[in-house]
């Protein structure tokens, strides 16, 4: 299982680790010091299915980080927040292309280094910025429209629609970086991958779910600074090496069918 080849070739590259674990403790400050901390203990769990740079923000349930529009929601927050919060999304956006490219250059052995990894994200931020804001438009569309047809059932029905979804299009993020196509073409390129690599990733899917829904389960249990802190560098570890295993099943999948044969 690819899980297992990822984690040695992780602890070669420990470094990659460091660039998650930064940007999640610079937006949980930015968050802690212009809404304090909130919520409490409850038995709460959400498991993901996020490629690319791994955030624990994904895994909760209240928007604590500075790094998300949910943010923006919270009453009480200063004046100045959207600024802070559009400029850590950019920085997030900036991130992906570095991120995924050192996943890419680790499956070949290739040292991992802080200026690779700004050159590279230079290269696919805007291509980032403009997934997110189509990803944030087509769940608004698509909730707001299965809701006026099923009512609160349409919520769950939305959810069930965009999992598979993110499913099927589980190497849209690899495509866009280590192919260097646009959006569009990503698309339909991701798929033809997913069915090249269709039995591997299937089974890598499970330890993602175990992996995120585990930790979200305890971070909500224990629900403390401090245990978001620790899960900020734990989840960083773990998924850093689930991603690796993802690229390397993409990395198969490529060499078996190369992009120039469909795009």
């Amino acid at each position: 299982m690819f899980v297992f080849k990822a984690f040695p070739r992780l602890h070669r590259q420990l470094r990659l680790v460091i660039y998650p674990i930064i940007l999640d403790a610079v937006s949980f400050m930015a968050g802690w010091y212009m809404i304090g901390f909130s919520g409490e203990s409850r038995l709460s769990c959400r498991v993901i299915l996020e490629m690319g740079m791994p955030s624990v923000t994904h895994l909760l349930n209240t928007p604590l980080f500075a790094n998300q529009t949910e943010f923006l929601n919270i009453p009480g927050k200063p004046s100045f927040a959207w600024i802070v919060v559009a400029l850590i999304m950019l920085l997030s956006a900036f991130a992906q292309g570095g991120f995924i490219s050192a996943l890419w250059n680790m499956t070949d052995s290739k040292s991992v280094n802080f200026k690779s990894f700004i050159r590279d994200g230079r290269k696919h931020w805007i291509r980032f910025i403009g997934l997110y804001v189509m990803i944030m438009l087509a769940k608004i569309a698509v909730t707001s429209l299965l809701v006026m047809l099923f009512g609160i059932a349409g919520t769950l029905v939305s959810l069930l629609f965009f999992i598979v979804m993110r499913v099927q299009f589980i190497y849209l993020e690899f495509t866009m970086v280590i192919d260097r196509m646009s959006i569009d073409a990503a698309l339909r390129q991701s798929r033809r991958y997913l069915k090249q690599s269709g039995l591997q990733t299937i089974t890598l899917l499970p330890a993602m779910f175990i992996v995120s829904g585990g930790l979200s389960l305890i971070i909500h249990w224990l629900w403390m600074p401090l245990a978001i802190a620790a899960g900020i560098v734990v989840y960083a570890y773990l998924m850093s090496a689930i991603q690796l295993a993802f690229m390397i099943s993409f990395r198969q999948a490529r060499e078996q069918d190369p992009p120039g044969t469909f795009v």
